[in-house]
């Protein structure tokens, strides 16, 4: 079953805010990451939320909380789906507009009314940039102290995808780099990152075909300059990682 509605925009704002909702989502969504925390207002059934070491639930009328550059991945508990308002911010944003500080993670999964009110009218168009900062005030309430495990030995391969990612780059090659077996570097690369070498290296160029989107940009060029056969095998990937289109893309 496909979801009954769904909506992806830019905030008015800012560009650093971006907002999608969807109703009765049903599609599952693969391990990738984000540059930024994933706010979701859960609306209808109930979340499950995967990284590679736990599992988390939100049920309805709490916020379910991805942390910026996290592995995860997303589904419905079952088959009736489950519905949800999500606002992407940046991590910055919480500095700044919320305590001064940029919290290093924030609780997972939050219980809270009046922050549920207060994303609901975000949602229902009463998006104005006082109502965005009360919304990033609570939400620096739920700070944590936990830090984030960071790996660095692998720079290269956010190079290269970075640099170069029109460039076609076989496991072979790669796992050379790092003087290993093709099968050795995939293990020690997942247990590091939480996500396979080739899932990383395409999150990775579709974040860049997204800003170029944003730029408006031809699509077809930037399949192209992003390492895709064509805009519809691009416009899958996006699908599948993301839940969004080229033309909601285009529409933000």
């Amino acid at each position: 079953m496909r979801p009954s509605s769904f909506e992806y925009k830019k905030w008015n704002h800012s560009d650093n805010i971006e907002m999608f909702s969807s109703i009765n989502e049903t599609d599952y969504f693969p391990f990738h990451f984000h540059d930024y925390y994933c706010i979701s207002l859960i609306t209808g059934g109930t979340e499950q939320l995967d990284t590679p070491d736990e599992s988390f639930y939100a049920l309805t009328g709490s916020v379910s909380v991805t942390q910026a550059n996290e592995v995860h991945k997303n589904q419905a508990i079952d088959s009736s789906g489950y519905s949800y308002q999500t606002l992407y911010v940046n991590p910055d944003l919480l500095k700044y507009h919320g305590t001064g500080k940029k919290p290093e993670r924030l609780e997972r999964v939050i219980n809270d009314n009046i922050l549920a009110g207060e994303l609901s009218n975000l949602f229902a168009g009463q998006s104005s940039l006082a109502n965005f900062e009360t919304v990033l005030k609570r939400l620096s309430q739920y700070a944590t102290n936990e830090k984030p495990v960071t790996e660095n030995r692998f720079a290269l391969l956010d190079e290269l995808c970075e640099t170069s990612p029109y460039q076609p780059v076989s496991l072979d090659w790669l796992s050379k780099q790092f003087c290993m077996s093709k099968f050795h570097f995939v293990r020690v690369f997942k247990a590091a990152r939480g996500i396979s070498p080739q899932a990383y290296m395409m999150v990775k160029r579709l974040k860049i075909a997204k800003a170029m989107l944003l730029k408006s940009q031809d699509p077809r060029h930037v399949a192209f300059m992003t390492g895709f056969y064509d805009h519809a095998h691009l416009n899958t990937a996006f699908k599948r990682f993301f839940g969004i289109t080229l033309s909601m893309i285009k529409k933000s």
